[in-house]
């Protein structure tokens, strides 16, 4: 199982950054728009062509549980 980790943008507050610790691998980002919503956007070779996660969440660990789902068996 992967151990997904979430870690914030040391320029933006609206940016957060999905490691995948094991790896040291960058493998998403999460966007908060003005209005408080995030969306995630996969990174680099580890998501199915496939997988979309283009809907929105109410907050960063929102999304978080949704990819931390997501890479559970990998």
């Amino acid at each position: 199982m992967a151990d997904i980790e979430m870690r914030s943008d040391p320029f933006r507050s609206d940016l957060w950054w999905i490691y995948w610790t094991e790896r040291d691998e960058i493998v998403g980002r999460i966007d908060q728009d003005l209005g408080g919503r995030c969306v995630v956007t996969p990174q680099g070779p580890h998501w199915s062509p496939m997988k979309s996660i283009g809907r929105s969440f109410d907050s960063p660990s929102r999304a978080l549980r949704e990819v931390r789902l997501y890479f559970a068996r990998r």
